[in-house]
């Protein structure tokens, strides 16, 4: 079978100090997996600003060994919403010693002057019905490539959304709002009602698969090189949570490998049970903004059409073996 051709909309930050490094073991998943083939990382505002990220995208490929990937620069702010306390959140517990790259001011840029909004619509264009973007960030880029050309929705053979939460509430950056939806929910909105092919994977999946300090050691006793510098960066990731989030248990020891997973269901969908559903996002009160409710058909559920596909139970223990087999944590 040959390789799925998939394009990652991303905003990483693995390796900069105070920032979520799932992302990063995602684009590592994706480029050691021999069922993908990634075509461009497309960078967009979320876990760190747009130029933050595509820097780090840069260095990335770079340490993962795919040094001609096209690095794209997409949106650098939501839609509507402001970023500020969002970035207040993260650098009110930032400490200078959790540093783990070097703090240089010489960003590496974009690999080419063409936006992500414009190269997503081009891309699905050149290839109709076969580029499956997975989007694991906040969905600016793809809303943006949406609203400059409607056929992108068409064109594009799948979008694969790490978003929402299909079976309870997302538990993260609010009670019920995850951390990409949360920041853009008006582009999440014209995403879902946009007719694309749409697969989604939230929060109540993506919280049950966790990295460790005991999976960092197996990976710093490793002889992969990648391997051993990403268990210093979970090292640094766990102990930031755990001054961020002190009353949750779970970050004492481990982090959530939400991205990771994401890619995982693209490269092998029987990690996860799945269910057609009609999925909105909530964008008008601020009380419940970034809420993704996933009606699947349930009695006490209001009929509506089917707009996604939503996981709804996953292989946890068959993700682990995946992901810690490609991330290079055994030799």
């Amino acid at each position: 079978m040959s390789a799925i051709p998939v394009i990652i909309d991303t905003d990483p930050g693995l390796g900069k100090p105070g920032s979520d490094i799932d992302d990063g073991l995602a684009i590592a998943l994706a480029l050691r997996s021999p069922e993908l083939e990634v075509l461009a990382l497309t960078i967009v505002n979320g876990n760190v600003d747009a130029i933050t990220g595509t820097d780090v995208a840069r260095r990335l490929r770079e340490r993962l060994g795919h040094p001609d990937l096209p690095i794209v620069l997409g949106a650098t702010e939501p839609l509507v919403r402001d970023m500020a306390p969002v970035r207040a959140l993260f650098d009110a517990v930032l400490k200078d010693d959790e540093q783990i790259e070097d703090p240089s001011e010489d960003r590496l840029g974009p690999t080419t002057d063409e936006d992500a909004a414009a190269y997503l619509v081009r891309a699905a264009a050149e290839r109709p019905g076969e580029i499956v973007v997975i989007a694991i960030g906040p969905m600016t880029n793809l809303a943006l490539a949406i609203q400059a050309d409607a056929a992108f929705a068409t064109n594009v053979g799948e979008l694969v959304l790490m978003a929402g939460s299909a079976t309870t509430y997302a538990q993260n950056i609010t009670v019920v709002g995850d951390f990409n939806a949360y920041v853009d929910p008006e582009a999440l909105d014209i995403v879902l009602r946009s007719g694309a092919k749409i697969t989604m994977v939230g929060l109540d999946q993506t919280s049950r698969v966790m990295l460790t300090r005991a999976d960092a050691n197996l990976m710093r006793a490793s002889s992969d090189e990648f391997s051993q510098w990403a268990a210093d960066c979970t090292d640094a990731w766990i102990n930031f949570l755990g001054r961020a989030f002190p009353s949750r248990p779970e970050h004492k020891d481990a982090c959530f490998l939400h991205d990771p997973l994401v890619i995982a269901a693209v490269i092998n969908r029987n990690l996860c049970t799945w269910q057609d559903a009609n999925v909105q996002a909530e964008t008008v009160s601020e009380l419940a903004r970034g809420l993704v409710v996933a009606n699947r058909g349930l009695a006490l559920e209001p009929a509506g059409p089917k707009n996604a596909v939503v996981a709804v139970d996953t292989d946890v223990d068959g993700f682990r073996r995946l992901f810690l087999e490609r991330i290079g944590a055994t030799d």
